[in-house]
């Protein structure tokens, strides 16, 4: 995914991807749902570092929701 100065930012759509509301119980997320839901509504910069984090293993709270790459 690119931003809007032509910029890739980190690929996250091969990884598995799930989201949980109360960090305990973690669903299932597509790449395209998210990129639908979330990513597309927000700035370059807070879709930059929503890529960065969740790309380097850890977890990215946006609201009350976080998401993550899929555990093993």
């Amino acid at each position: 995914m690119k931003d809007k100065h032509n910029v890739e930012m980190e690929d996250i759509s091969g990884f598995p991807l799930e989201r949980s509301f109360d960090f305990f119980f973690w669903e299932d997320i597509s790449y395209p749902d998210l990129l639908e839901q979330v990513l597309k509504n927000l700035n370059d910069d807070q879709a930059h570092t929503f890529c960065n984090v969740v790309r380097s293993g850890s977890f990215f709270q946006l609201g009350d929701t976080f998401y993550r790459i899929k555990s093993n």
